[in-house]
This record gives structure tokens, sequence and C-alpha cells, in this order.
């Protein structure tokens, strides 16, 4: 049994299929923090944030938090719709990836979010003084599971030292980090970081491979030059 969800939005072109999502109904028994929101901090619902209501899936990618919901319906099957059945789909791999340049032999609808985390400040490019502290900061998140640490590295993956991590607003939310690092001396760095999450969850020097490009949560990294 699945449940449909559809808004308000139409396709581009006749070509386009309508854009509705399902979700199993043991998924939703299952998954207590899914939601239908009406309202953002207590005023109504932005245009933007999609006005009047829109799902929210906590944990899962944003294909599924279907915007300017209009219309729910429960079926007595499994839905075939082009953007559950077709669209959107990875790998049935346990990593969600195969060889590059190959092709799965079965897929399955995208859900679940990997961990990742980026250096916010300072942005890649940027000069910042030799000999001089300089705080990095960032955000992390992961699929509901809960960052546990997050680590970063001056020196190109080399060595790695545990960031701050900020106020733990909940599993699902976003978790602020920062960490102080003075260059040493001018010239150009390349800063790393990573999350690891509360079952051990990383990320990977090297980005998984699927078709359709999903599931990146390789290690980011920028450039900012010392001087």
């Amino acid at each position: 049994m699945d449940v449909t969800f559809n808004g308000l939005d139409e396709p581009p072109a006749p070509s386009v299929p309508d854009f509705v999502k399902a979700l199993r109904a043991a998924t939703l028994m299952d998954h207590p923090d899914v939601l239908v929101a009406y309202q953002m901090n207590g005023a109504p619902l932005p245009m933007l944030n999609g006005f009047p209501a829109r799902l929210v899936v906590p944990g899962w990618y944003a294909t599924y938090w279907v915007k300017h919901l209009s219309e729910i319906t429960v079926l007595d099957r499994e839905f075939d719709g082009f953007w559950i059945k077709t669209a959107y789909r990875i790998p049935n791999t346990p990593c969600g990836c195969v060889e590059p340049g190959t092709k799965p032999a079965r897929t399955v609808p995208i859900h679940r979010m990997n961990v990742r985390s980026f250096i916010v400040v300072p942005k890649s490019g940027a000069r910042v003084a030799a000999g001089r502290l300089t705080t990095l900061r960032g955000i992390a998140f992961d699929g509901g599971y809960g960052i546990a640490q997050v680590e970063i590295s001056s020196d190109g993956g080399g060595t790695w030292r545990r960031a701050d991590l900020g106020e733990d607003l909940g599993r699902f939310s976003f978790r602020e980090w920062s960490a102080p690092w003075t260059p040493a001396r001018p010239g150009k760095y390349r800063l790393m970081v990573r999350a690891t999450n509360r079952v051990g969850e990383s990320q990977l020097f090297d980005p998984l491979w699927n078709p359709a490009g999903y599931l990146r949560n390789v290690i980011e990294r920028i450039e900012v030059t010392a001087e």
C-alpha cells in the first residue's frame, strides 16, 4: 500500500509527467517525523517554501518534499508513477553505487541522505593572513542518526583534527562546526572537512559512482592562500 503526494504546480510541457511522489504506508507508520507543514515560525508557509502546505520527510532527499501540496491519496497497491518507477533511482547495492561506466542490474528509489559537511568560511580562493588566527566554520548533516564529530585538515588530508561542534538542534538538523587555524607560513593551502555520524558513517576521499550522479558525499575541499 502506497500513499501519493501531488502539488499545485504543473509540468512545463505536455510530455513531462506530473510530479507525484509516493511513500509506503509502512514507512509513514514507522517514520513519525514525517509531517505536512502549513506554517513556519508561527506564520503561514511562504510561497517559496511551498504555500499552502508541503510534505516534510526528515532525513530523506528533497525530491520527496513536495511543495504546494494539494492532494494526498491512499492506494491499495504500489504506485507506478514516473518520478518513483523511472526517475530518482539508485543502484540496489549497499553503497548505492556501481563500477564507473557500468549499469546497475537493479535500482531502487533514492531515499535517506548520506553524511555531508561543508566549509562555509572562508570561501574557496580566499586570502588569509599568514601567522594569524583564522576561524574555519561550516555545517554538517546526515540522514537522521546525528553528527558525532567533524574533522578538518589543512594539509590536503595528511593529518586531521577535531572541530568544535555547535548546538545540537536535533538529529535531522544541520550541525554547525568551527575550528581555529593559523597558517604557519605564506603559501597555498588545501583545507578539507569530513563528518562522521553516530553509527560510524563518514565521507570518502573518492566519490561513489552511479549513472545519475546521486549520493555524493565525497570529502569537500577548498583552496586558500596565506600571505
